[in-house]
């Protein structure tokens, strides 16, 4: 009968969570992306994605789409159990379970969808290596104060660790997610180039930077969705060269970031 049971309850967790990943999917797939493959575990699924970065893609959407999911599949459910099925534990434990997924999905902490939309929406108003960073904080603040929960629910109960895992989930995947942010910026910046083509218009912002700074640091400076003009000044502020975003990136190509701008005008005199 414990078997049964757990099975039952097993079989309930893993749908909510497929129908969760699937909605990303096909979320993702009506966007113009393409599917190079879908894994299966025994926790749900995973699916990946060729590296198409010529797309204008909806991320909000595609991280929107589970949480809504799981939300519109318990509303479905509760409806059919109150009319039209005779109420049972087993709906019940799938109604909380899409319920619980959906809300737990939606915490601000990486690298949940909570906390990929917090992000994008920090990008918007600071600029990717800031809202990286904030985003970071308070998706540790918000893991340690969950691995404390862990530590008071398993000296209660003895056995359920399950806060201490998805705790412990969090601050693995913020530490292998600090270098992805540079290259998904320089991405950012190189491609914008086609956007911009497709486009004809686009946001412009002004950076004016002193001349000893590197061209790596400024890059942190720049938004993905702003085309840079880049002002160079000396030490008594005045205007040495007058750079473009696209000038910079080709400059990162050919020497590295490291340079100061300084040491880029005297190589291209």
């Amino acid at each position: 009968m414990y078997f049964i049971d757990y099975h039952n309850k097993y079989l309930s967790t893993f749908a909510a969570i497929v129908i969760h990943e699937i909605s990303h999917i096909l979320v993702s797939i009506a966007q113009g992306r393409k599917l190079y493959c879908i894994r299966i575990f025994i926790i749900g699924i995973n699916a990946i994605f060729y590296k198409d970065y010529y797309k204008d893609t909806n991320f909000f959407l595609i991280n929107i789409a589970g949480p809504i999911s799981n939300i519109l599949i318990s509303l479905i459910c509760v409806l059919l159990s109150t009319y039209y099925l005779p109420k049972s534990d087993n709906m019940r434990f799938f109604i909380l379970t899409n319920v619980f997924l959906a809300l737990f999905n939606l915490l601000p902490v990486l690298p949940l969808d909570g906390g990929r939309i917090f992000r994008d929406i920090l990008i918007s108003k600071v600029g990717l290596f800031k809202a990286h960073k904030y985003s970071r904080s308070m998706s540790r603040g918000l893991g340690l104060l969950i691995i404390l929960t862990g530590i008071i629910q398993l000296h209660d109960s003895m056995y359920n660790f399950s806060l201490l895992f998805l705790g412990g989930y969090i601050f693995y995947c913020l530490k292998y997610d600090e270098s992805e942010v540079y290259f998904m910026n320089i991405k950012n910046l190189v491609y914008k180039r086609s956007r911009f083509l497709k486009k004809g218009v686009y946001p412009g912002r002004e950076l004016v930077v002193i001349k000893s700074m590197r061209l790596g640091d400024v890059v942190k400076n720049m938004d993905f969705d702003r085309i840079h003009i880049i002002y160079v000044l000396d030490e008594n502020m005045r205007l040495v060269k007058v750079f473009t975003e696209q000038e910079i990136i080709d400059s990162m190509e050919k020497f590295n970031g490291e340079i100061s701008f300084e040491e880029l005008i005297n190589l291209t005199k």
